[in-house]
């Protein structure tokens, strides 16, 4: 893979300026042509989480997949566009996803395909380090081409969610939740991403980002727009990573999934990134509301059991929600993959979360899929005052 990423300077959702803005960052590698031949069918596996809006920023906007789709149409291919969230994988779930999102109405005005087939394919991949077996969307086996279509955005488990951590998406929505129980320290969930990348192998060679207006705070749902004004390309994910979190002005080797990749060879050094296009130093956000991953491990038999409740909540983060703001929806309980979110009544009547932190493994899935964004995030006392010292560092 190469470390070229390109950084196009791109201010606004314009489509012709969009348009433009991925042609000139693909033709540092080659052009649209380098990736798709005419007649093969490419698919767009864009970022969808939950059923946003295109100006909440949380999901790929409908102008960078219109302008992608338009030159992959012009180079001669067939283009379809996938994702699934954070929910039941079918019909009735993802198609109001496709309509808030603006995807319906884009592939009416650009001409691509959204895809139709809830079907999923079983995978057994013996190469892999730690997902030797998973499901996968269909369509994106019946690829030729597959392009990852990304949104630049903090988040709350991962540090960062970008070119690497979009391809999660993959996984039929119900079972990434198995996943996330399976996986649960960040490197385990980090190989097993990459396990998904080797999977897809060469046909998954291309990655763009939508970095025109990314999202700072309690990402990758529940935090605030922020501008950034870039569209990104790369054949490398780590790459693009890299310049990701530098953008957001974090240290790229604090966030798990790009220290996986390096492990893992897909680069030897952030320092071996090289940026073609626009400086970096435009696009660095000195006040990023960031997201430090949390680096919680199961603990041990070591630690008695009546003390672990308090050491969970003195060095980590968690998720919580005042009973006052719930409306008892029950997403979040629903989705936790470990059981650990009930639902409790009040005694006027009233249904709002509760959560067991001997249980949470800490992947912030219910702060992600909250439909109502009430589900945040808390640092516990040792937690605030270690991250506190390192950036005094």
């Amino acid at each position: 893979m190469q470390n070229k990423v390109a950084l196009i300077s791109c201010e606004e959702y314009n489509f012709d300026k969009v348009y433009n803005a991925i042609k000139q960052g693909l033709d540092v590698f080659g052009g649209i042509s380098a990736f798709v031949k005419p007649n093969q069918k490419v698919v767009l596996k864009v970022n969808l989480v939950i059923k946003f809006a295109p100006e909440r920023a949380a999901t790929t906007h409908p102008v960078v997949v219109g302008a992608l789709s338009k030159l992959c149409l012009e180079a001669g291919a067939q283009v379809v566009v996938i994702d699934s969230a954070g929910g039941p994988f079918n019909a009735n779930y993802m198609g109001a996803i496709y309509n808030t999102a603006g995807i319906i109405k884009a592939s009416q005005d650009y001409g691509f395909k959204v895809s139709d087939n809830y079907n999923t394919y079983s995978v057994e991949y013996s190469d892999a380090k730690v997902a030797k077996s998973f499901e996968i969307l269909e369509e994106l086996q019946t690829a030729d081409v597959i392009i990852n279509v990304c949104k630049l955005k903090s988040h709350s488990f991962t540090g960062i969610t970008n070119a690497v951590k979009n391809m999660f998406g993959a996984i039929p929505g119900l079972k990434k939740v198995q996943m996330h129980g399976q996986f649960q320290t960040l490197d385990n969930f980090s190989n097993m991403l990459y396990d998904i990348w080797g999977y897809f192998g060469n046909k998954l060679s291309l990655t763009v980002s939508d970095a025109i207006i990314g999202m700072e705070g309690e990402g990758p749902t529940n935090g605030n727009p922020r501008k950034i004004g870039a569209i990104m390309c790369a054949t490398n994910p780590v790459a693009m990573d890299v310049v990701g979190a530098r953008i957001m002005n974090v240290d790229p080797l604090t966030m798990p999934t790009i220290k996986v990749g390096i492990e893992r060879g897909y680069i030897k050094d952030i320092n071996d990134v090289e940026i073609v296009g626009d400086s970096l130093q435009n696009f660095i956000l000195t006040d990023f509301d960031k997201r430090v991953p949390n680096m919680y491990t199961p603990f041990s038999t070591n630690v008695p059991k009546w003390f672990q409740p308090i050491l969970h909540k003195l060095t980590t983060q968690r998720p919580c929600v005042s009973k006052h703001k719930c409306v008892g929806c029950g997403t979040c309980a629903r989705h936790c993959p470990v059981g650990a979110i009930t639902l409790q009544t009040t005694k006027k009547g009233k249904k709002y979360a509760k959560f067991d932190y001997t249980k949470c493994i800490r992947c912030f899935c219910c702060q992600e899929l909250c439909p109502f964004g009430v589900v945040k995030v808390k640092s516990g006392l040792f937690y605030k005052f270690l991250h506190k010292r390192k950036k005094q560092k």
